[in-house]
């Protein structure tokens, strides 16, 4: 077979394996945050899954490490340990699940949640770019769990 004719067919092979290829999506990578935080930028720009706890207030939608209480009010929880912004929206039905409390003033939201989205880290994120990480929520699930786990 003729050199020309090869190429033509290796070309026409190339095109046609690479057309499956079109429009796939990568794979999802779930990530401890452990893991996520010690290599932040291994997974920059990457869809990651998530599990954390989320918190919700005034000027805040954060994936945080843990809970704890704040020692202002009494049971009043608050987000510990590092944190990721939360770009986007908590699906509804999600928010709905969560546990609530307004003992200091506006109703913040709380709860433990797996999230799937695009990872970002090296800039400033969130409310005043107080935040070095950001997901933006692509989806997301309430996962089992009780206040009452927190110690006193």
């Amino acid at each position: 077979m003729p050199l020309k004719s090869l190429l033509i067919l290796a070309l026409l092979a190339l095109m046609v394996g690479g057309a499956g290829l079109v429009g796939c999506k990568a794979t999802v990578q779930e990530v401890p945050l452990e893991q996520l935080f010690a290599e932040p930028e291994r997974y920059d720009g990457k869809d990651v899954i998530l599990e954390g706890f989320y918190f919700g207030a005034f000027e805040v939608s954060v994936l945080a490490e843990g809970l704890e209480y704040s020692g202002l009010a009494e049971g009043h929880l608050v987000p510990t340990g590092r944190m990721i912004w939360i770009e986007g929206t908590i699906a509804e039905a999600v928010f709905d699940s969560l546990y609530q409390q307004s003992q200091m003033g506006p109703t913040e939201v709380f709860g433990k949640i797996r999230i799937e989205g695009k990872f970002e880290y090296g800039e400033a994120y969130g409310h005043v770019g107080g935040y070095d990480y950001q997901i933006t929520a692509v989806s997301t699930a309430a996962l089992p769990w009780s206040p009452d786990e927190i110690p006193p």
